[in-house]
């Protein structure tokens, strides 16, 4: 992203994918399958700077962890480039990864399970040192021990040196995972969920602890964390991930006070708020996170994004496209039978109404899915055009008669989304770079929102 200064980062991350079980299992193999791997980080481009604290943000298994796993050299990148202080990590000599293992350090998540409870205080700590042959001698690596647990609150250090994991308390324990991290002076620290396994009566003393380190040491952060009030207490700017992609990055309190992505909107709108009570306002998402081994094409939060966008011939209104096309879904899941229809009244209209319906918050329903209970919506007090009702009525004509190959063929062409053919590139809007396709024009270019579909004036294409 572009920066209002010229320094240079720290940390340049491009294109990173990383694939987990690309092997071929024997039932693939028998079938004449390909392998679907797990797409835990598939592209993901990100600078930190010098000094810089960045949060990462996003559901579980998103791919936050393997992110920050690979900038450590945990994990090696499937495609894509990391590079930290100009050089390429991904081909480094075994000098220059001896080199690059002290300048990078991670914490991990949970004391109880990073510290190996048969090491000392003195034995964790000084082990890096020891490893990295960074000190001379017993005496000088022990004094070098006691000054950094003296700088994360353990002190006198003396009183720790000896003891074992299971004789400190969480917070003391993470205390000590910061030691082993800081005992070696690097300059890029990995913080994966640094204070989640905590007391919350004991985090802020630990997040304020590692701010002050930061000053000290000369640090630069990367925190990955579900807890969004953390991103937005400690981070100067902010990422989010979705599927293993960063759909959104830029200013923490920008991402956060004015979202951009459809996702990172329903993501912080998911956060509870006891002051709002009744009156706030609550994610209009759909559906569950897809897997990671078979993602949707396209943009993969089309499923279940609210401002999913027609086709450029779409007359109706944007809602009554986002119902249309969930209806499609459900019959391409099999959600939707002859035997889901209700028994009263017309069987296709029932089946219409029934998948049309939206799974979201009351808020957001209709007046007759709320009457319901969220079973079935008014088919006819939504904008459809007539040609996308016409489709719906004979795909749920198919569906009654056993056929959901031609209830799908009966929708192809109608109700069809650019979001599920193209990715979206990465663009700047404002300070932010997102990567939505509400922000191109018809030929890929990158502007503002606009047309009466609220998205891109693309032409319709297959979904």
């Amino acid at each position: 992203m572009d920066r209002s200064d010229d320094r240079e980062p720290l940390v340049e991350i491009d294109g990173l994918q990383k694939l987990f079980d690309q092997s071929q299992g024997i039932v693939d193999t028998v079938l004449g399958r390909e392998p679907q791997p797990v797409r835990a980080v598939d592209g993901v481009s990100l600078d930190i700077y010098p000094g810089d604290t960045v949060g990462i943000a996003g559901e579980s298994g998103c791919g936050k962890t393997t992110l920050g796993k690979l900038l450590v050299k945990l994990y090696e990148p499937t495609e894509g480039t990391i590079r930290f202080d100009g050089d390429d990590v991904t081909d480094m000599t075994r000098e220059d990864e001896r080199k690059f293992r002290k300048r990078v350090q991670m914490i991990f998540q949970d004391p109880f399970e990073s510290l190996n409870p048969r090491m000392t205080v003195y034995d964790t700590v000084s082990e890096p040192l020891k490893i990295n042959e960074m000190v001379d001698g017993y005496d000088e690596r022990r004094s070098r021990v006691k000054q950094v647990l003296e700088d994360v609150g353990l002190g006198p250090a003396e009183v720790y040196l000896d003891a074992f994991p299971d004789e400190l308390s969480g917070g003391e324990r993470q205390r000590v995972a910061i030691a082993r991290a800081l005992v070696v002076d690097p300059d890029f620290v990995v913080c994966d969920e640094p204070v989640s396994m905590l007391d919350v009566s004991i985090r802020a003393g630990v997040l304020n602890l590692m701010q002050d380190l930061q000053d000290e040491y000369d640090l630069t952060y990367l925190f990955i964390s579900h807890d969004l009030s953390l991103i937005r207490y400690m981070c100067d700017r902010a990422g989010i991930m979705y599927l293993g992609n960063m759909v959104e990055q830029g200013p923490t309190d920008d991402v956060i006070d004015d979202p951009k992505h459809p996702y990172t909107e329903a993501l912080f709108d998911a956060v509870p708020d006891v002051e709002l009570g009744d009156n706030r306002r609550r994610a209009n998402a759909t559906g569950e996170v897809p897997s990671p081994r078979n993602p949707p094409s396209g943009c993969q939060y089309h499923p279940r994004c609210a401002h999913i966008i027609p086709p450029e011939d779409w007359d109706g209104s944007q809602e009554a496209f986002r119902r249309a096309f969930q209806f499609k879904l459900k019959v391409r899941r099999g959600d939707l039978d002859a035997g889901t229809a209700s028994g009263d009244g017309d069987p296709v209209e029932s089946l219409v109404e029934q998948g049309l319906t939206l799974d979201v918050p009351e808020e957001y329903r209709s007046e007759r899915e709320i009457e319901t209970g969220g079973r079935r919506t008014n088919a006819s007090s939504l904008d459809l055009p007539g040609d996308a009702r016409t489709a719906l009525d004979e795909a749920a004509e198919a569906l009654l008669d056993g056929d959901p190959d031609a209830a799908v063929a009966a929708l192809d062409g109608v109700v069809t989304t650019p979001c599920a053919s193209r990715e979206p590139r990465p663009f700047l809007s404002g300070t932010r770079e997102v990567a939505c396709h509400r922000y191109e024009d018809e030929n890929g270019n990158t502007g503002a929102i606009g047309g009466s579909n609220g998205g891109i004036n693309a032409a319709p294409t297959e979904d």
